[in-house]
């Protein structure tokens, strides 16, 4: 097994039919780009679709078709689990029904997908039953760096919106976490842009998004979610055994 890897983490796609293909090129360039880069994984950390419309997961499902490496998937809070299931073929990684939580063990760097939307909602949960599940899937391999993604990011950003619409029971993720010393990283998405934190010893990522970014806003005068001129963009995550993980953001 090779020392290095090179993973492309995608996010908030937001792909619509109705932008005259605006958000499916701005998903073909990330791509590109991540090939650019000789990515070994692509990980698509939630907001696949923007409406969870069958035509945006076809469109979605139509560009992937061309992507540089495998990918693997998240929902978020602009998704629909079976949809996701159905567009991409139903492919063997994700389960056949409930969250669409696993485990990637293909890689050098161990990586688990935690699924943690709540259907119809814009906030997610993390639940006692997804707390035993995490606890257990870390538990199985204490000694190999892992990476946990999720979509919702796990703690307090200070972003007025954001903030309301987060992950619950921070604390309970927070307890898991601290339990396993070897999560390496942990990246999301959510915000569409990029922010950086910490949950027990692990460091924490947000993702951009791919189609626009948003300001933030701290203070209540500020304006909520505004878009901004701010780059929509990527994560480039590069591991290696020696040296840890470095996280690069990468302009669209």
């Amino acid at each position: 097994m090779t020392d290095r890897l090179i993973l492309a983490q995608i996010s908030d796609l937001h792909i619509r039919a109705d932008d005259d293909g605006a958000s499916v090129r701005q998903l073909r360039a990330a791509m590109a780009h991540a090939q650019d880069y000789k990515a070994e994984a692509l990980l698509l950390t939630g907001d696949l679709s923007n409406d969870e419309r069958p035509e945006e997961y076809a469109a979605l499902a139509q560009a992937l078709r061309d992507a540089p490496a495998p990918v693997y998937v998240l929902p978020g809070n602009h998704d629909d689990r079976q949809q996701i299931r159905s567009a991409l073929g139903a492919p063997a990684y994700l389960p056949a029904d409930g969250p669409l939580s696993y485990v990637i063990e293909t890689l050098p760097l161990r990586i688990v997908m935690v699924d943690q939307i709540v259907p119809g909602e814009t906030h997610g949960e993390f639940t006692r039953a997804q707390a035993a599940w995490l606890d257990g899937v870390l538990s199985a391999k204490p000694s190999t760096p892992t990476v946990v993604a999720l979509h919702h990011p796990p703690f307090p950003t200070h972003d007025v919106l954001f903030d309301t619409i987060a992950l619950r029971r921070q604390d309970l993720f927070a307890d898991v976490i601290a339990r396993h010393r070897q999560v390496v990283r942990i990246i999301c998405g959510h915000h569409h842009r990029v922010i950086v934190g910490q949950v027990a010893h692990a460091p924490v990522v947000v993702a951009p998004s791919t189609s626009w970014a948003y300001g933030l806003a701290i203070h209540g005068h500020q304006p909520i979610a505004p878009r901004t001129a701010e780059q929509p963009g990527w994560m480039l995550h590069v591991w290696t055994r020696a040296g840890g993980l470095a996280s690069h953001f990468m302009g669209i």
